[in-house]
């Protein structure tokens, strides 16, 4: 059984009469970017605060077994009486770090996500959103989380901070460090993620192996008057009806089971990330 260093089982989470988190179940591991996927609403910040402990849960039960957890939430903020470097000089002794190890490490990361340190001089408040978003990944960097979690990783960053964030999870990953990444931009998450879970209406309907399930199964796409033809083919396959067409996320060791002549009249490719959520989150 793997290890996990973070466990959620069966969360669960009220607000009045609204049940947000419904027996939320998953497991974040150690070396693996996993991805939280789902729509507006479907409860991805909710389950982040209940594991983050910023709301109790009414129900179920969560436990860490890392040492340090990072958090850069979507929409970081900060005391208005404070500067950048006096909040970083706090975050440095709580943890354990002499001045000169912080100013090491504020520099290496400071530079790696093109932060410009004269702005430590001044209020965090002040910040545009976009260094307000990178100096929350300074801080939590700067104490070396066993986990870093992370609300919509790209939010208020511009395209050459983005590829750096994403070569900094990558890096991370490599080193041993696991990453939970709550986003809505699927294609970026598709490249960097290894595992992936998909929350509905509060309730984790899916936690999966990207590549396991890519691997696994084919996506087949063919026009609705060709649908009587595909009617013999035995289920289990998840079935989609977009326009004028029907769209199928089949086994992949079953495609032998299709006539070659069907096939021709398709398009059969692998899925992607993308595809594989809209199949299961509808």
């Amino acid at each position: 059984m793997r290890t996990s260093l973070l466990r959620a089982e069966r969360l669960g989470k009220w607000f009045g009469a609204v049940e947000a988190v419904k027996d939320a179940t998953f497991d974040v591991h150690p070396q693996t970017i996993t991805a939280l996927l789902g729509e507006n609403g479907a409860g991805k910040t909710t389950v982040l605060k209940l594991v983050l402990g910023f709301l109790s849960p009414d129900s179920g039960r969560f436990s860490f077994n890392a040492e340090r957890v990072g958090y850069v939430p979507e929409r970081p903020a900060f005391f208005p009486w404070l500067r950048g470097d006096e909040i970083l000089s706090g975050t440095a002794r709580a943890f354990g770090l002499s001045g000169r190890e912080a100013d090491r490490e504020i520099g290496t990361m400071g530079r790696r996500i093109a932060f410009d340190p004269r702005l430590l001089g001044r209020k965090v408040h002040t910040y545009s959103l976009g260094n307000q978003k990178k100096f929350s990944y300074l801080q939590s960097l700067l104490v070396h989380p066993d986990l870093l979690i992370v609300d919509e990783p790209f939010s208020a960053l511009d395209p050459a901070t983005i590829k750096s964030v994403r070569a900094l999870f990558l890096e991370l990953r490599a080193q041993g460090k696991a990453l939970l990444l709550s986003s809505h931009l699927i294609s970026e998450m598709e490249r960097i993620c290894d595992e992936f879970i998909v929350i509905k209406s509060g309730r984790v309907i899916i936690q999966e192996n990207l590549p396991k399930l890519r691997d696994g199964y084919i996506f087949v796409r063919f026009a609705r008057s060709q649908q009587g033809k595909w009617a013999s083919i035995p289920l289990p396959y998840l079935q989609k009806t977009r326009d004028r067409f029907v769209e199928w996320l089949f086994p992949r060791n079953r495609l032998r089971e299709i006539d070659h002549s069907l096939l021709e009249t398709a398009e059969v490719r692998p899925p992607d990330l993308e595809t594989i959520y809209f199949f299961l989150a509808d």
